[in-house]
């Protein structure tokens, strides 16, 4: 009788061992993909920075700033006539 609690109780150990393996080989699966998933998303949102540094470094063009408030904002360049200075009295 103890030989076959034995057997019993052997078999059955390593059916739940051969459980246990299948389930870590799931949830390992499915961290990885979790992994996948947060890797895609970083390298998505870096590319987004990127492009709105090259944004932010064309619209800081002086040139282009320049043209913008000529052209758009219908605005004329100051001439050095148009200056008038502020003494210490005055202000």
């Amino acid at each position: 009788m103890k030989k076959t609690v034995f057997v019993t109780l052997f078999i059955t150990t390593h059916i739940g061992f051969f459980f246990l393996h299948i389930h870590k080989q799931m949830q390992f699966i499915k961290e990885s993909f979790t992994k996948q998933t947060y890797e895609q998303t970083l390298s998505k949102i870096e590319h987004q920075k990127e492009a709105r540094l090259n944004k932010l470094y064309v619209l800081q063009n002086k040139q282009d700033v320049q043209t913008y408030a000529t052209t758009t904002l219908a605005l004329k360049p100051v001439r050095m006539a148009q200056l008038h200075r502020l003494n210490d009295e005055q202000s």
